[in-house]
């Protein structure tokens, strides 16, 4: 009764095509896929959310400590 909404994504393929485009363009692919999964980042341990946890508690516990000398 209802269509449901195609995915935007599709793949194009002109009604033309030589097919050494075709291989150049796999191989291309193929080349693109290998180096973008060998590129693994890491992140620096700076920016992780387990030290910047135990960053914000020490600071809390900083400001509790000096807040008790102030009084």
């Amino acid at each position: 009764m209802f269509n449901q909404r195609k995915n935007k994504r599709f793949s194009y393929k002109p009604r033309f095509q030589d097919s050494e485009e075709v291989k150049s363009r796999e191989s291309l692919e193929a080349k693109w896929d290998e180096l973008r999964g060998n590129t693994k980042r890491r992140g620096n341990m700076f920016t992780s959310l387990p030290f910047l946890i135990i960053v914000l508690a020490a600071l809390f516990i900083l400001i509790y400590i000096l807040n008790g000398y102030i009084k």
